[in-house]
């Protein structure tokens, strides 16, 4: 009997440790990879995701599928303040002034990238899979998924780096509106791929419900909640009730958000826009709190990622599609977005280096092809998450350093320098020179 609560009180502690274990091993381990891949001039979210690589399933399974289930509401949880603080950026004088140059090159880059993508994967995988409607259904679906831009490993590099400028503001205002389009696509798409598959699809009605419903329940939600937020933090000044507050609406937006079953992403973004338009004074005091908490989420969101990646799962027609998509989607949103870029009239370093900045895809992407995955049980369902999968590794670690390379070379890169940043650069002995020098100007010959 002794024996046997010794042995309970042993698993339970051991079960804590394991737990309490991991979650300092990834955010140590994943913070000394982006210090690490930093001194290399990479950006810190690549040592993040490598680390996690390491970590994870591809190599020692330290952080094994089990724990990275148990840690998926950490990763809504992460999701949604990032796109809180994108939200944030959107204020209504960048919609004034920059609204009509994103709606061109936001249908542009997507659009475009929809049509290479489905035209590559349906080349390629008529050599894999015999039945033409397959074929045809999965090159569609893959090309509604292609529309999609993740934000967070970006919005990390444009942070990172402390950018600024028009490349900067349509970035932010490109990778907000992208998951509305893509949502948007993805349920044409598969309306028309149970068609053409015979399962039978939604009808015309239930296509253009389905994603308005997803577009205007999520941003409903983040509007409504940020409108409450706003008017409870007008009645404090302490910083620790704003912040909780503040975190607290983030978490609240997200659970309706999934209860009603619309996209989280787009619900946090609506609750931060509400908040930096209602609010703007008070609104950059509850930025730059949440900013202070970010960093161990960041990390602990892009290990956990990295550690998703399962190498044995990979075959060579899903390596082949996975090339077609990858072909098609770069060298669609590449296109399009410079199109759209021209057209609008941009700014000469947004036409140059905006394609640069739309590689990474993430969550959206791997949510839409769970869900194709749930509609299409089988071949094509199978090979979506697949691509979807590896494409999304592939595009996670090549995406920063080119939005690196891409602000560095339009001249945005550190032009978003703050007091604070400037404050914590400086030493005491720079100070003490300057102090010093102003002596002696003075005529204190004495100072020391």
């Amino acid at each position: 009997m002794l024996g046997g609560i010794e042995q309970f009180f042993t698993g339970l502690s051991t079960f804590h440790l394991n737990i309490l274990f991991l979650l300092g091993l990834v955010l140590f381990g994943g913070t000394i990879g982006g210090r690490l891949f930093q001194k290399l001039r990479i950006p810190q979210v690549v040592g993040y995701i490598i680390i996690g690589i390491v970590l994870g399933q591809t190599g020692l399974n330290i952080v094994h599928k089990r724990i990275i289930e148990i840690f998926q509401p950490f990763n809504y949880f992460a999701l949604g303040v990032i796109g809180f603080m994108i939200g944030g950026e959107l204020k209504r004088e960048v919609f004034a002034r920059y609204g009509r140059q994103f709606i061109y090159i936001l249908f542009s880059e997507g659009l475009t990238a929809f049509i290479f993508v489905s035209i590559f994967v349906f080349i390629v995988a008529q050599f894999f899979i015999k039945e033409l409607s397959l074929v045809l259904a999965l090159s569609l679906l893959l090309g509604a998924i292609a529309s999609a831009t993740a934000p967070a490993a970006t919005t990390d590099v444009l942070w990172e780096y402390r950018s600024r400028g028009p490349l900067t503001t349509t970035v932010l205002g490109i990778v907000a509106l992208d998951d509305g389009l893509s949502l948007f696509l993805f349920a044409i798409v598969s309306s028309i791929a149970l068609g053409i598959t015979g399962r039978g699809g939604s009808g015309l009605l239930g296509s253009i419900f389905l994603p308005m419903y997803q577009i205007f329940g999520s941003l409903g939600i983040g509007v409504f909640c940020g409108f409450l937020l706003s008017k409870i933090i007008q009645r404090y000044g302490e910083e620790d009730r704003i912040l909780t507050f503040s975190i607290g609406m983030v978490l609240l937006v997200l659970g309706v958000a999934l209860l009603l079953n619309v996209d989280i992403l787009l619900a946090a973004m609506g609750l931060g826009v509400m908040i930096t338009n209602i609010n703007p004074r008070k609104s950059k005091q509850v930025f730059e709190l949440v900013a202070r908490v970010t960093p161990p989420i960041y990390v602990l969101f892009f290990v956990l990622f990295g550690a998703k990646l399962n190498i044995r799962h990979i075959t060579i027609p899903i390596l082949l599609i996975a090339l077609a998509y990858l072909l098609g989607r770069t060298g669609g949103k590449s296109l399009g977005a410079i199109f759209g870029a021209q057209v609008s009239k941009a700014e000469k370093s947004v036409q140059r280096y905006l394609p640069l900045c739309l590689f990474s895809q993430a969550g959206v992407a791997i949510g839409l092809s769970i869900f194709a995955a749930q509609r299409f049980p089988g071949d094509v369902g199978n090979a979506i998450v697949a691509v979807i999968t590896t494409t999304t590794f592939v595009v996670q670690i090549i995406g920063p350093p080119l939005t690196r390379l891409a602000v560095i070379k339009s001249k945005e890169a550190g032009r978003n320098i703050t007091e604070d940043d400037i404050m914590r650069q400086s030493k005491a002995e720079d100070i003490m020179d300057n102090l010093r020098e102003y002596a002696t100007d003075r005529g204190f010959k004495n100072f020391q």
